[in-house]
């Protein structure tokens, strides 16, 4: 039995933004999209979104999917925003999934390999991480001398030589259900930020003689989250890498790759030719030998086979029938 909380309350100042951070748009969908969605793949029985800083904002966003929202009034760090989740999972019993609102490339695979790991080892805690060039900015998983994972310090909390460790935190855990609702009344903000952390249950796991293990993933890309406008920008940037490596995979010609746009909803079929400067949004549809000329912007569009659309074309809505040629 599996249940998952997603962690989508924070109001992402860094941002500097109106909008709270998991509705900013990653390929056209908002980033707690993203995260729902890989959620689904792994066929929960429950999902749980904690949502506090504009919380109507994403609960208009995410209506249309088979989730409990969770408010928290207020912003008191993860622990408390996974403890605040209790009464909702009070019938329920098996393993619990946290995931981050705001770290939209974990891909199903690299989740279903982390809960294969929990349940074969029987673990209480298993935890995701990665290693990284820059470990800037996340918590470090600091190891005994056997290899254990003792607990996980925060940067701000880190002493210089924990600073230097580079396998880091990815803020993805899998817990038992009932250890954990026992442990987070235990936590205490006696840190710097003055906040209960959920990575404190680790060490609590530790102390209490449970296993504690961890899932380290080579794909370190996916483990990325988003606190500013810059990580957004560069998060848009891989995963327009992956979309187009996928369509050139399929047989999808992009004359100059890096200029063309796409979201997540567009369907390509083999034998596309695209030109450059081309944005293709929404649930786009281009069927097979379609050509789309440069600088064309098309959104909800369905293009019939052997069609081509001419340089500069600007189209929402439309239905183009096979072998035409538009604009006419």
């Amino acid at each position: 039995m599996l249940a998952v909380i997603i962690l989508a309350a924070g109001k992402g100042t860094r941002m500097k933004s109106p909008l709270p951070k998991v509705l900013h748009l990653l390929a056209g969908e908002p980033l707690i999209i993203h995260v729902l969605e890989t959620a689904l793949n792994l066929n929960p029985q429950k999902i749980l979104v904690v949502v506090g800083h504009k919380a109507h904002l994403v609960r208009e966003k995410v209506k249309a999917y088979a989730v409990e929202l969770v408010p928290q009034k207020e912003q008191l760090g993860t622990g408390h925003a996974v403890l605040i989740c209790q009464e909702a999972l009070k019938d329920f019993s098996g393993a619990v999934l946290v995931l981050c609102g705001d770290v939209p490339l974990l891909s199903p695979e690299t989740l279903k390999g982390l809960l294969s790991l929990h349940f074969r080892e029987k673990a209480t805690v298993t935890l995701l991480t990665a290693e990284l060039d820059d470990p800037t900015g996340y918590g470090r998983i600091i190891r005994d001398g056997t290899g254990e994972v003792v607990k996980i310090v925060e940067e701000k909390d880190a002493s210089s030589r924990e600073k230097e460790v580079r396998e880091v935190n990815a803020g993805t855990y899998v817990f038992d259900k009932d250890f954990l609702f026992r442990a987070l009344p235990q936590l205490s903000p006696e840190n710097v930020q003055k906040e209960y952390y959920l990575t404190d249950v680790i060490a609590l796991a530790q102390r209490a003689g449970k296993k504690v293990v961890a899932f380290k993933t080579p794909f370190k890309e996916e483990i990325l989250g988003i606190n500013s406008q810059r990580e957004l920008a560069q998060v848009e940037n891989l995963f327009q890498q992956r979309l187009r490596a996928k369509f050139m995979a399929e047989g999808v010609s992009f004359l100059q790759p890096e200029t063309v746009y796409l979201e997540r909803r567009v369907r390509l079929a083999p034998g596309v030719v695209i030109y450059p400067m081309v944005s293709l949004r929404g649930k786009t549809f281009l069927a097979e030998g379609v050509v789309v000329e440069s600088h064309c912007d098309l959104k909800d569009v369905s293009v019939g086979p052997g069609s081509k659309i001419r340089a500069g074309s600007i189209l929402e809505g439309l239905v183009i029938p096979p072998a035409t040629v538009w604009p006419k």
